[in-house]
């Protein structure tokens, strides 16, 4: 977890300066936040107060802004963990 911690990190700061190039990594920023609020999948050592993986959900978060919303396979995935 902690090497996706930074490389999201890395991701979101070329992915404001050039979406176009990174578009791939909301696919997978997508797929992340499902495994870790959806599937559960995550270390008991990430739970911090009954929350699974703060740090990076918010950098999760902050990576799909920088991308339109889309109406494809995605939506019905990124629904489910609201």
């Amino acid at each position: 977890m902690g090497v996706a911690l930074s490389v999201t990190s890395l991701v979101t700061a070329l992915a404001q300066d050039q979406p176009e190039q990174y578009k791939g990594s909301y696919v997978k920023a997508a797929a992340r936040m499902k495994r870790i609020l959806v599937d559960g999948e995550y270390a008991a050592d990430y739970l911090y107060y009954k929350v699974p993986c703060p740090w990076i959900q918010v950098k999760l978060l902050r990576l799909l802004q920088y991308f339109p919303p889309s109406g494809t396979v995605l939506h019905p995935m990124l629904q489910k963990t609201y």
